[in-house]
Parts: structure tokens; sequence; C-alpha cells
């Protein structure tokens, strides 16, 4: 109970800063008036969907995901709003003290807010709302290719030049658009590396929510040396409260699965010998944990 309350206030003071510094550069009634509204929808929105979707039994989900991205992209530029508009404040009162003390009574303890310090601390709090804004909207999808050379001294001169794409954190759960997912396959498939390497996260928790991309990750080509995979922490399914171990167990289980239907061989503790010529290589996959 503590920790709302303290929660709270802080919003409070939060949207008080704010709104202080929108109050500082209009004082058009109706401009005022909506920015308080949509503030209070956005803050009983929040605090509405923590109290009422996030389920430890079910996990992450769609909506939790949007709650979280708007809280994000709220707060994170607000709170950096309060900092800007808290520090002239300390200004402020630094400045009434000494009037004070210089004997100069005619005027008011603290200063009135001076425009231009809500104007550079709107422009900084832009900053992070428009790149969030981006990031969960066209950035999610704004697949790169990031080409490296890396130089091993005891590698086997049959494998000098030896190419291998690595993909990872798939999260499959979080993805809705499935011509976005078809493009990144398509940039995956035009590397044509030697070996695929997908490192974890095939899901946020549970397995079927790979169902409706099993086909479009099994057209993943194959390379001459194959397709591994490794587990990553969210595979375990350790972010969720089951019924039981049981059905802990064979969502587990069925993630493993998953690499078989999209065609990748999951390393689990185990190694495979990649043979170029007279050479070879150990290609290692570790689990995630020890079960």
């Amino acid at each position: 109970m503590l920790r709302w309350i303290i929660l709270f206030v802080f919003v409070v003071l939060v949207e008080l800063y704010a709104f202080q510094a929108v109050k500082t550069l209009t004082r058009i009634k109706w401009v005022l008036i909506a920015y308080q509204v949509i503030s209070l929808l956005i803050v009983v929105y929040i605090f509405y969907s923590f109290a009422t979707q996030f389920d430890r039994s079910v996990g992450q989900n769609k909506y939790t995901l949007f709650t979280i991205g708007l809280l994000l992209i709220t707060y994170i530029p607000k709170m950096l709003l309060m900092a800007f508009m808290f520090g002239e404040d300390i200004i402020r009162v630094i400045g009434g003290f000494l009037k004070e003390f210089s004997g100069t009574t005619n005027e008011s303890f603290l200063t009135s807010r001076r425009k231009f310090v809500s104007q550079i601390a709107l422009g900084a709090a832009a900053i992070p709302f428009l790149s969030l804004l981006y990031g969960m909207t066209k950035g999610k999808y704004n697949f790169k290719v990031h080409k490296k050379t890396i130089y091993y001294p005891d590698l086997p001169d049959s494998f000098d030049g030896f190419t291998i794409t690595q993909i990872s954190d798939v999260h499959s759960g979080s993805f809705d658009n499935h011509h976005e997912i078809e493009h990144a396959i398509n940039m995956i498939n035009e590397q044509k590396s030697d070996v695929i390497l997908f490192t974890g996260d095939i899901v946020n928790t549970h397995a079927d929510e790979m169902n409706p991309w099993i086909e479009t990750f099994k057209s993943i080509e194959t390379p001459q040396f194959g397709k591994f995979s490794v587990l990553g922490n969210h595979d375990y399914g350790e972010y969720v409260t089951w019924p039981s171990q049981k059905d802990k167990n064979e969502n587990f289980d069925a993630i493993k699965d998953l690499h078989r239907q999209i065609d990748f061989k999951l390393l689990l503790n185990e190694n495979v010998k990649l043979r170029k010529g007279d050479d070879e290589i150990a290609l290692i996959g570790v689990k995630n944990k020890s079960r």
C-alpha cells in the first residue's frame, strides 16, 4: 500500500510540473483543459491496466506491452520536464532568500517562471517522446544487417571467409505485421551465409505465440552448414506463474519443439562439428539454465 501512495504522490508531482511548463507557454483555456483531460485519462488507464491486466498467470501480451509503451512515452518526457522546472524552482527559491537578506521587500519572494526555461524543457522532452514514438511504431520493424569481420589467429585456413548470420530475441508474441516479418526473413536469406545461428527468445513466454509465424520462419533457407539455435531466458517460462509444474514443463517442451518445426537444430549443452575440407571447428550450444 505504501508504494502505491509513493507512486501516486510522484505522479501528481510530475503532472503538476509538466502542467506548469505548458501553462508558461500558453494561456489558452481550452488548450490547458484539453491537456489536463488527456493527462487524466492516460493516468487512469495506466493505473487501471496495471491493476487488471498485469497477471503473472498470463504473462506479456499486446495489451500489457501497449500499456508499458504508453507509460514510457508519457512519463519519460514529463520527468525530464520536471527536472528542468524543479531546477528552475531551486534557483527561484535561492533568489528569493537573497532578496530577503538584501532587504528587497517590495517584490514577491519568488520571481515568475521564465518562458524560455519552459521552451527549453519542452524541446528537451520532445527528444525522448519522438524517439519512443518512432521506436514503438516504425522503428521496431526497421531491420538492419550489421556486418562484422572477426579475426581468429587459430582459425583453420579452410574457414577463412566463413560467414555466419546471427538472429536473436525474436519474441514472436510481440509481432503484428506479417509483411514486415517476411521482409526480415528475406533479408536473412539475402545474406547467403554459410551457417545461420539463432541465439534465443523465440517467444515472450508461451509456445503458442509462435504458431502464426512457423511457416514464415521455416522459409529461412538452410545454408550449406545448417541452421542451429539455443534457448534464451524467456524460453524457460520464468516470467509467468503457471497453474502447475506440469503446465510449465509442457510449455517448455513445446518451445523446444518449435525449433524443430522451423528446421533449426537446437543445441542443449552439446556441440556439432562443422567440417570444411580437411579442417573442422566445433559449434557449441549452451543452455541458458541448468534444466
